[in-house]
């Protein structure tokens, strides 16, 4: 990143003055030594709508890294690793349901740490354990220790949220970097490490970020997985898996190999998408960014929103559906469903959506899409029409490479070339009556319909027919056979008259 790599002042001033409330907080229990272990029995209460943002309970030796409540947004209660100088949370343990940070909640240890509240009862736990003490030691590892056990009960590092810190394992069975937001995750597979979208609550996971491993050899299958690690000598290493960790790529940071000391360091996944390393020295007043892995604005995946065309180089935005300046994320509201409704045994329908075409468009990260070779690009657009899982589709008419869009329409990137085609689909307000059909199921459901009611007609007027013939039979058959005084013969014949000619 160019320029000054410091975080902005005012983050700055948030900082010290969340520093400042926690030290009052500390300094407001006159002669009480810092706790820096926790035994069975345990017990802490969050104070109602506390005026700190930050209530430890739990310290490492060192005094750098707390343990405690921690305010997340305006009025959400989670617990946290926090690191003290710069009020960071380092590891949160983000269950399912935040807490309420203006109503009590109570921390219990007992074998196992525990969060409730009077509302929902218990938000979080640490599943399966059964521990004797709690530690957070000077790397900022969060500890369940069990006497005359060397491994730990359970650890913080094992289950990393949205940040990863010096010396700490990243395998590709860790829970993945989830962002703040959660919209992003950050995934190590055998051979690489990605970034990922999250749609429909991680049901789809496009990615738009990769970075495999030089060494790893992922062709060979009996090559062990890699695992990740950050290093304090300014890189992330992967390494092999057994057979003495040998490290077979490195993603280095600006300072690589300047022999920087006595620094500490993270790398954390942003709520924008991009993955980032900073470092902390001693004294400073703000983290030092070290690394990103995306460099440009327009190669973000949400930079401008939903629908939104990032111009490079200037990182305008403009929205797709009517090509006007906008600032991101103004031009329409993200999708959290697809186009697809009803099974019915003949499979999902389609919504009904409109559909915005648009020269000169692309996608940042299409060599990580999945992608079709057609002639036209009226060939690309059919290939996702009919698809209800498909949201777009990016032709590009000097190769025949038809880029298919999978998931809810994002940014798009602006390229001066008439041959990059979009194709992109607009979900339609759902009327009181309940979900449509798009235009083309819909046309073809309706083509469909008159072909059976034709059908019908003409096996009803079928049927008729030969039942009309066999009506009129019927009386002579039964001139022939009955038996029965003259005059009702009589009239048999003479109902059959039709018959003559």
């Amino acid at each position: 990143m160019g320029g000054d790599k410091r975080i902005p002042a005012i983050a700055v001033v948030v900082a010290l003055l969340w520093v400042a409330s926690v030290v009052l907080l500390v300094d407001g229990v006159e002669g009480e030594e810092l706790a820096t272990q926790l035994w069975n029995g345990f017990t802490a209460t969050h104070a109602a709508g506390a005026a700190a943002p930050f209530e430890p309970v739990l310290y490492a030796p060192n005094g750098v890294f707390a343990f405690g409540f921690l305010r997340v947004g305006p009025a959400s209660l989670d617990l946290a690793v926090v690191h003290l100088p710069s009020s960071f949370p380092l590891w949160r343990a983000t269950p399912v349901r935040l807490g309420d940070w203006s109503s009590p909640a109570t921390l219990t240890f007992d074998s196992r740490l525990v969060l409730t509240d009077e509302q929902d009862g218990v938000l979080w736990q640490t599943p399966n354990t059964i521990g004797d003490a709690v530690v957070l030691l000077n790397s900022s590892n969060l500890v369940v220790r069990r006497h005359g056990k060397t491994e730990p009960a359970w650890q913080s590092f094992d289950k990393p949220s949205d940040t990863l810190v010096l010396d700490q394992k990243f395998t590709a069975s860790s829970p993945p970097l989830i962002s703040t937001n959660r919209r992003f995750a950050l995934r190590l597979g055998k051979s690489h490490m990605a970034l990922h979208m999250e749609f429909y609550g991680g049901r789809a996971t496009p990615t738009y970020w990769r970075h495999t491993a030089l060494q790893a050899h992922p062709e060979n299958a009996t090559r062990p997985p890699v695992y990740g690690r950050l290093d304090g000598r300014g890189f992330f290493g992967m390494y092999l898996e057994g057979g003495g960790g040998e490290r077979v790529d490195v993603l280095a940071f600006d300072t690589f190999a300047q022999n920087i000391t006595g620094v500490f360091r993270r790398m954390t996944l942003g709520d924008d998408g991009n993955l980032r390393a900073y470092y902390w020295t001693p004294g400073s007043t703000a983290w030092t960014s070290d690394f990103s892995a995306i460099a440009e604005q327009c190669e973000l995946p949400t930079s401008c929103g939903a629908y939104g065309v990032c111009v490079p180089g200037r990182a305008q935005c403009q929205c797709l559906t009517n090509g006007t300046g906008a600032a991101p994320p103004s031009c329409r509201a993200e999708e959290t469903a697809d186009l697809c409704f009803g099974d019915g045994g003949g499979g999902p329908q389609q919504l009904e959506f409109d559909v915005v075409r648009r020269k000169r468009v692309s996608v940042a990260y299409k060599e990580e899409l999945p992608f079709e070779t057609y002639a036209t690009a009226a060939e690309c657009e059919l290939a996702c029409a009919a698809n209800c899982s498909c949201w777009g589709a990016v032709y590009n008419g000097a190769s025949g490479y038809c880029y298919l869009v999978d998931f809810p329409v994002e940014t798009l990137v602006y390229e001066a070339d008439d041959r990059k085609l979009g194709y992109f689909k607009v979900r339609k307000a759902t009327s009181p009556a309940g979900p449509c059909m798009s235009p083309a199921v819909a046309a073809a459901t309706a083509a469909l319909s008159l072909i059976l009611a034709s059908l019908a007609a003409a096996g009803a007027c079928t049927v008729y027919r030969m039942w009309e013939r066999k009506r009129r039979r019927r009386p002579l058959m039964e001139q022939e056979l009955a038996a029965g005084p003259y005059k009702y013969l009589e009239s048999t014949v003479s109902s059959g008259n039709s018959f003559k000619a």
